[in-house]
């Protein structure tokens, strides 16, 4: 038999160890409950249902994914669900659960369609036409509901009647006959195994509809909160709570919003070093074809050296880290022609995107600025009578001494005056100093034209 394959391949992070321990404490769980796992935008949440949705899968759990974000436009969180578990069943025992599907989205669309028409007041018809064809079988037998539904209409239109009728159908189903099919649905999916419990990985709650998520949350609580039946919810909870207050006035409550739903509140933690190494290891495969250089302060090692410190101390998410090193990455492939300080471009991609554009200091980024200041003083003109001991010799020799030593086709100065010389510091400040950030700078702003 082959070796499973590594579901933490590729894992970045370090989540592997969180992976364990999570599926430990699902495994302890016999009834229902409602678990977030969360962490910000950008740090991670989906490679991480991913790779653990395979994890739990190895340890012999049943396992259905909803991508949220995908579902948002069915508009029905009923219909999300039962088609997630309705497609995670396996086919011979589909048949037996494929009505569940058909009566909750009728449910779901008649109760949509009501709700739509009476905001509008208008179409009151198509209420009693779409709620009719399912409520005859329901209402009809049911002592309770056809006394409660002939009340009713003693003393309202028929319209009114059908409507509350309608309603009261719908709980019915939702009280006694949709549990009884999601029982049958779990005991379908869990067959054959010792532990009858089913894992609802959900993700990408925190983009959908604020509507629509917490519709979601209500089905998922309401509906769905049956034994066997754990749900994992990968969210931004700081965003929900933005969502809840601006719904429902919650911030002055008390409770937070999402702890009304959730019994057990989880933080999916990256630390600095993971974050730092991480970054180091994608800014390594960086295609840099001429180095500006032939010394390690120009090399791709120093680069990546230098994105680690980016990504610890630039307040950035791990997805704003990739996207930072794609556009390094391109404007190298774009620009392979040519001489490139990539550890330059490192520098100013991570300045443009990050939080704090100090964070991280680099001496080389400043040449251009005291070449033009020094230029501005004339100490050009000194440094040519022979006086070497001027800023811009002290600048060059303690801030960007890498700088001196290079090809000559790279300071682009030409021969010096007959009798004099260019001094290495000379040529740093004066032949490429002035265009040394710009012309990287131009390349950044190229690629970021390019990119979407």
């Amino acid at each position: 038999m082959a070796d499973a394959v590594n579901p933490w391949d590729g894992d970045l992070l370090d989540f592997a160890a969180y992976g364990s321990t999570f599926t430990n404490l699902i495994q302890s769980i016999d009834d229902t409950k409602v678990i977030s796992i969360e962490a910000g935008f950008g740090h991670g949440k989906t490679f991480f249902r991913k790779a653990w949705a395979a994890h739990l899968r190895q340890a012999g759990e049943v396992v259905v994914e909803i991508d949220a974000q995908q579902s948002d436009h069915s508009g029905e969180p009923i219909v999300t669900f039962l088609g997630a578990l309705l497609a995670a069943a396996p086919v011979k025992e589909r048949s037996k659960v494929a009505s569940l599907a058909a009566k909750g989205g009728k449910l779901a669309g008649v109760a949509s369609k009501a709700a739509l028409r009476i905001v509008l007041r208008n179409g009151a018809e198509e209420v009693i036409e779409a709620a009719s064809g399912w409520m005859s079988g329901k209402v009809e037998g049911n002592e309770a509901l056809e006394e409660s539904v002939k009340e009713i209409e003693d003393g309202m239109s028929k319209l009114a009647g059908q409507m509350i009728a309608s309603q009261l159908a719908a709980e019915h189903a939702r009280q006694m006959e949709l549990p009884e099919q999601i029982d049958a649905l779990r005991d379908a999916l869990t067959e054959g195994r010792k532990a009858k419990r089913v894992v609802i990985l959900i993700d990408e709650l925190d983009r959908c509809h604020p509507d629509y998520a917490i519709a979601l949350l209500e089905a998922m609580k309401l509906v769905f909160g049956r034994p066997g039946f754990v749900f994992c919810l990968m969210v931004n909870a700081d965003y929900l709570e933005g969502i809840a207050q601006h719904r429902f006035g919650t911030k002055d409550a008390g409770e937070k919003y999402l702890e009304k739903f959730v019994d057990l509140r989880l933080r999916l933690r990256v630390t600095e070093e993971a974050v730092r190494v991480a970054t180091r290891d994608l800014a390594m495969k960086l295609p840099l074809a001429i180095p500006f250089g032939e010394g390690e302060a120009f090399s791709v090692e120093a680069a990546a050296d230098l994105a680690g410190e980016w990504a610890v101390k630039g307040g950035l998410s791990f997805r704003q880290i990739k996207r930072t090193l794609q556009r390094v990455e391109i404007a190298l492939r774009c620009y392979r022609d040519r001489p490139i300080d990539c550890s330059l471009l490192v520098h100013m991609a991570f300045v443009e995107a990050a939080t704090d554009v100090n964070a991280v200091a680099f001496s080389r980024a400043e040449l251009t600025k005291r070449a033009v200041e020094i230029a501005q003083k004339s100490e050009v003109d000194v440094a040519l009578s022979g006086l070497h001991l001027v800023s811009g010799e002290l600048f060059v020799s303690k801030h960007c001494p890498e700088l001196m030593g290079l090809p000559d086709d790279r300071y682009g100065l030409g021969p010096a005056p007959e009798g004099k010389i260019w001094h290495d510091w000379y040529k740093v400040l004066v032949g490429f100093g002035p265009r040394y950030v710009p012309e990287h700078e131009a390349m950044l702003q190229a690629v970021h034209r390019l990119m979407v």
